[in-house]
């Protein structure tokens, strides 16, 4: 008899991942307004990837993030309420 929390973690470690280029691709904005989106949002994993060192100076490392089919589908139904309360407030001001 398992947890809810422990389905949903097993649910999330199996389900189907995104990176932040395939997401901009299937949404058709840049893939710095995706990492914007979801950088903070639960569920995303940040996968650290330090650069080589080419100099002495110090370089951010690259953080890939692998965004969960649940966690996209929860941001798009998110944005796209978002979107809908601003065009009915617009449609009321007019």
């Amino acid at each position: 008899m398992g947890s809810r929390l422990g389905e949903s973690i097993s649910m999330t470690a199996t389900e189907k991942h995104y990176s932040a280029a395939q997401v901009a691709e299937i949404w058709g904005v840049s893939e710095a307004t995706v990492r914007r989106l979801f950088e903070d949002q639960p569920g995303v994993l940040r996968i650290s990837m330090p650069r080589l060192m080419k100099s002495e100076r110090k370089h951010r490392p690259h953080v890939r993030l692998s965004i969960p089919a649940s966690v996209l589908a929860r941001v798009h139904e998110q944005w796209a309420a978002g979107l809908r309360s601003e065009v009915q407030s617009r449609r009321r001001a007019i």
